[in-house]
């Protein structure tokens, strides 16, 4: 009798340990289901851990390219980065290490993305005739998105919106001398951004073209009889040649460059002054200390756009 109740007693803690098993990975089991419904994750087939439903999947995405003043469609290639390139945001620089991007090219306005895992990348677009584009873009991770085939088919978009390469009319200065004067005079002229068009700037080189800044004879009196030139183009302003203030900014080559950040778009002016103080007269005489109407070039200024090409040269003349 006593061995049937041990008997007996075995097989009870024996099925007690099996229902509790049994229920406690019920329990855990309930609560993975919880956490997972909440969060939108998934259990990693090989790591064990929670991850987004769409980590470890080529997710699409597409870029919309169109011209911002026309909304024409433009073809543009994409440069998309993983990391952060080293010359981001600078259109000069240096994208054309094909081991460090993946490259799309846009048809009828839309490039398709298809080649990235989720996740934030950094985007070069770059097209003949047009300023470039820089832009970030986030690839989803499927996290409370749904079905992931629905959405491969109609995926997230943005629209990258490029503007033509500004141009303009080359205008220049022609100041009007009073004979044996020695003033200040001032002018401005107006560039005129083509239609839809964008400049963006990056650089000015101001030159000495007639020596003004030499005293030859070092008696005070400069060759030109130039004693202050003061230049302004956008929101930049330098005087450039001051000596009695000691200011002379000419490099060895007679250039002077600033750099310059004025975006003006196709509705803008890009406005430029040049303030010179200057004695005059009306004979026309190497080294003879007057600036005298028809000299010559006394100064070129020379703009160029983000893109490093030559946007502009104002001549500054009598």
């Amino acid at each position: 009798m006593k061995a049937k109740d041990s008997r007996l007693m075995a097989v009870l803690v024996i099925l007690a340990v099996v229902v509790g098993g049994f229920g406690s990975f019920m329990f855990l089991n309930d609560n993975d289901s919880s956490e997972l419904s909440v969060t939108g994750m998934v259990v990693d087939s090989q790591t064990g851990e929670l991850v987004a439903p769409w980590s470890n999947t080529l997710v699409n995405y597409k870029v919309l390219t169109v011209d911002k003043f026309t909304g024409a469609n433009v073809i543009a290639t994409l440069k998309v980065y993983e990391a952060q390139p080293t010359d981001w945001m600078n259109p000069r620089g240096d994208f054309d290490e094909a081991v460090e991007y993946t490259a799309y090219t846009s048809a009828d306005g839309e490039a398709l993305i298809n080649r990235e895992m989720p996740g934030t990348y950094f985007v070069v677009a770059e097209t003949t005739g047009y300023n470039t584009e820089f832009f970030t873009i986030v690839i989803p991770d499927g996290s409370n998105r749904g079905d992931i085939s629905d959405y491969q088919s109609n995926p997230d978009a943005i629209p990258a919106e490029f503007a033509l390469l500004g141009t303009t009319s080359d205008e220049d200065f022609a100041f009007a001398l009073v004979n044996a004067s020695s003033k200040t005079v001032k002018d401005t002229i107006l560039l005129t951004i083509g239609e839809n068009t964008e400049f963006r700037g990056w650089k000015v080189i101001v030159n000495d073209e007639e020596g003004f800044s030499t005293d030859t004879d070092g008696n005070g009196d400069y060759d030109e009889g130039i004693s202050m030139m003061k230049i302004t183009v956008g929101t930049q302003s330098y005087t450039i040649f001051d000596p009695n203030k000691g200011i002379d900014l000419f490099d060895s080559n007679d250039e002077y460059t600033f750099e310059l950040s004025d975006v003006v778009a196709d509705e803008g002016d890009l406005v430029i002054k040049v303030e010179i103080t200057a004695d005059t007269s009306d004979s026309v005489g190497a080294n003879d200390e007057a600036w005298g109407e028809g000299e010559g070039v006394l100064s070129y200024i020379k703009i160029y756009d983000a893109e490093s090409n030559l946007f502009s040269t104002v001549d500054v003349t009598a």
